[in-house]
């Protein structure tokens, strides 16, 4: 397995990296390596060529070439050459008359064209509604599925490249006693602006005790100076140049008008106004929900990102934040901002909203999350650390009816996993749902002891052993999650559903019939919104309303059952039409009897997965993370070259 990274996902309070790993090989970002290669090859060979068609005297022997003003020895002495001989043509800052010069030459001019490539795709990584249009095109078969996280490596390639471009023309011009050309030159004054610029617009964003000592707010206003450096860069040579040189002018003023317009584009046409949105507060964080437009849903069907402005906040500010739909109700959209220590905004944000609340918010989206390659896979492991729940959820809703999800997800907060679990966002029989909790507050005893796919641990989690663990139960089929206690639901059932008609009769508000059901579902081990979703949700109908049809007459359990039969020549396949089936009781009791549980020990797991056909079998399976943390992530990096 090896990785293929989804953050972005945006850069915001809440923002996550992410890993797409499939069990099939593949090189990283190698179109843009191989176009570095060229243009440092092309470079090469424009310098180290004989005037006029390169830089090299042509008086100068082989062996002792050199660079210099065939015109004007004067400007040789300048340390700069003027081509052809045109007093008013630019004065390039390229004289090499040694062979230390020439190799100190040939490293800056290497170095300055290896960043075409990257600074190019560094804008067009951040074209929102471009990317939106390709990826709806056969061109998306050709484009890296987490566009931020390449945004990220091109801008720390270009945050180490300027220094280096910048010290070897320094070291040149010094051993040549022109050290001066570094502010009395054009090249030399704009790329001294170039290389001060770069360390403001990209060390805060990768290095991480910058990115705790600054606030996320003063990080991304010093990421805007990206302006001052493509400016500066189309200044740092002339297309007179041209072809040996002289590409800046033309590549970064596209780049920056590009950019410009489809920024614009975003603004004017894929943005809009929420008038009535709903702000639930609770202790870790502010859910919003928002009924959004049918131009807003018809842009991006489920799931994305958008950025988000509060305008009672700041009028100025937008953050991105992942969507996720309303379990019910397919017209809303869902955001929850978790309280962040150092965040400004956010801080601003909890402490304006005390209570329930409803404000009206811009937002501007929806965009093509990376956790769209889920479509990629048959199986899909998605592993979520904290508030990252939020993407994995719209990845369970997108594709719970064609797919398997499973999820792992890691968090401390009790009040952000009680909250998920028991407003049905958790709907996923066909998938194990483990939660680790690693918070020390008390839990809801019916989580604690949920008889259901959805399983509880209070420890943090073993991935060397979870990951194999889920493959190996549901390719073996000695742990297919969606079978789980079925005897005990239908006996749960049919309470509830008495209890519903003596609740009626009582004659409570439909917030308090709820409230009693969800308590009764407690009691008996449950989660009330895990019971009705298994018939299937009604979207757009009240909570009760849905309670009502699926308890008043309490239909019989249907069960899903998977053909796991398997050998390594073939893929493991699946789909719904083929699942719904209705299990014998002798089935079911011995799923009871084994109690599967991926988070435990399974002797021979490991080499059960190991033996899968890695082409057939395992390149159904993803791995997608969304987290902020670090070593999750080089362990699932890990993982994914175990098996590979």
């Amino acid at each position: 397995m090896t990785s293929r990274k989804p953050q972005p996902s945006p850069p915001s309070p809440s923002s996550y990296n992410h890993i797409a790993s499939s069990w099939t090989p593949t090189i990283r970002y190698k179109a843009l390596k191989l176009s570095q290669v060229i243009c440092a090859v092309y470079i090469l060979i424009m310098t180290f060529r004989y005037y006029p068609r390169g830089l090299i005297d042509p008086s100068a022997p082989l062996g002792e070439w050199r660079i210099v003003d065939v015109w004007n020895p004067s400007n040789t002495e300048a340390g700069v050459i003027q081509l052809n001989g045109d007093p008013y043509g630019q004065k390039r800052a390229v004289v090499a008359k040694d062979r230390a010069s020439l190799i100190f030459l040939a490293i800056s001019r290497i170095s300055a064209f290896t960043l075409y490539p990257p600074m190019f795709l560094i804008f067009m990584t951040k074209c929102k509604a471009t990317i939106n249009f390709l990826m709806r095109t056969p061109l998306s078969l050709f484009m890296v599925d987490d566009q931020h996280e390449l945004h990220s490596f091109c801008g720390k390639y270009i945050a180490f490249d300027v220094w280096v471009h910048t010290l070897f023309h320094c070291l040149r011009w010094g051993i040549q006693g022109n050290i001066d050309l570094l502010w009395t030159n054009m090249t030399g004054l704009s790329g001294l602006i170039v290389v001060l610029a770069t360390p403001l617009i990209t060390f805060p964003m990768f290095i991480n005790p910058l990115r705790l000592a600054m606030s996320y707010e003063v990080r991304k206003g010093l990421h805007y100076l990206f302006y001052l450096f493509a400016i500066g860069m189309c200044f740092h040579n002339k297309t007179s140049a041209f072809p040996n040189g002289g590409f800046n002018q033309v590549v970064l003023g596209f780049c920056i008008v590009y950019y410009t317009l489809d920024s614009l584009y975003v603004m004017i046409f894929m943005t809009e106004i929420i008038e009535t949105t709903v702000f639930n507060v609770l202790p870790s964080g502010v859910q919003m929900t928002m009924a959004v437009s049918d131009h807003f849903q018809k842009t991006y069907a489920q799931g994305g990102y958008g950025y988000v402005c509060l305008p009672w906040v700041s009028k100025y500010q937008w953050h991105a934040f992942s969507l996720f739909e309303h379990p019910t109700d397919p017209n809303l959209r869902q955001v929850f901002m978790m309280k962040v220590q150092g965040g400004d905004w956010t801080n601003s944000v909890h402490e304006q909203l005390q209570r329930n609340t409803v404000r009206p918010v811009w937002i501007s989206g929806p965009f093509v999350s990376p956790y769209n390659n889920a479509l990629d896979f048959d199986n899909t492991i998605c592993v979520a650390s904290g508030i990252g729940i939020t993407p994995a959820l719209s990845v369970i809703r997108a594709h719970r009816e064609s797919r398997r999800i499973n999820l792992i997800w890691t968090c401390r907060d009790v009040a952000m996993l009680e909250f998920f679990s028991d407003h049905l966002y958790l709907n996923n029989d066909d998938g194990w749902i483990l939660i680790f909790y690693t918070g020390k507050e008390p839990l809801s005893p019916a989580i604690e002891n949920a008889n259901s796919n959805v399983i509880l641990i209070k420890r943090r989690p073993d991935l060397h052993r979870i990951v194999p663990n889920i493959i190996y139960g549901i390719e073996s089929g000695k742990g297919v999650p969606e079978i789980q206690q079925p005897s005990e639901k239908v006996e749960a059932k049919e309470f509830l559903a008495d209890k519903l008609e003596d609740l009626e009769e009582m004659l409570l508000s439909e917030d308090e019939i709820v409230e009693e059901l969800t308590m009764l579902a407690h009691e008996k081990g449950f989660l009330l919104s895990n019971l009705v979703a298994e018939h299937g949700t009604d979207e757009g109908k009240p909570f009760l309303e849905v309670v009502k049809e699926h308890f008043s007459s309490t239909p019989p359990v249907k069960h899903i059952q998977l053909d796991t039969s398997h050998n390594n020549t073939g893929p493991y396949q699946r789909r719904k039409s083929q699942r719904v089936r209705r299990v014998s009781t002798m089935r079911r009791n011995s799923m009871m009897d084994t109690g599967y549980c991926p988070s435990e020990e399974h002797e021979g797991a490991d080499e059960f997965v190991r033996n899968l056909n890695k082409r057939l079998v395992l390149s159904t399976w993803g791995l997608l993370y969304c987290g902020g943390s670090k070593p999750v992530e080089n362990t699932l990096k890990q993982i994914s070259k175990e098996y590979n």
